[in-house]
């Protein structure tokens, strides 16, 4: 889920940054489920960081888009839709390759925890392993 999230704030840089698209229609076309559910929330006078507020409980909860996400990795997200849209240029793109870089971080982190506990259970079930064949002698 980092890894879509890491690859939508890329292409929604591009896409605001490069192609100078507006926010919901960047958000649309970053290619992330999370970000289209954004746009779909901005309407009129309706801010990025407004419409994340109204859908963050909805894609969070059990079954949605960012279930699997953490509550560091949801504040990211806080920090992405609050600042969208609301600077010049230059300050975009800052503000965007510094979400990536967090995203991308805590990308790395995750997926070190989870080294460590694939690591963990197979060290349990040979230890199993070993005590049922003790058992069976």
């Amino acid at each position: 889920m980092l890894d879509l999230l890491a690859e939508g704030i890329q292409t929604l840089r591009i896409h605001m940054t490069g192609m100078l698209q507006p926010v919901p229609c960047a958000l649309t076309n970053a290619g992330c489920e999370i970000m289209a559910r954004v746009a779909e929330g901005m309407g009129e006078g309706c801010s990025a960081g407004d419409a994340w507020r109204a859908v963050r409980d909805v894609v969070a909860r059990r079954g949605g888009a960012a279930d699997a996400l953490t509550e560091d990795d949801l504040d990211v997200l806080d920090a992405l839709f609050s600042g969208l849209g609301q600077s010049g240029r230059e300050e975009q793109e800052a503000m965007l390759d510094a979400v990536r870089f967090r995203i991308c971080r805590l990308r790395d982190e995750a997926l070190k925890k989870a080294g460590e506990a694939d690591r963990l259970y197979v060290s349990l079930g040979l230890l199993i392993g070993l005590m049922l064949a003790l058992i069976v002698i």
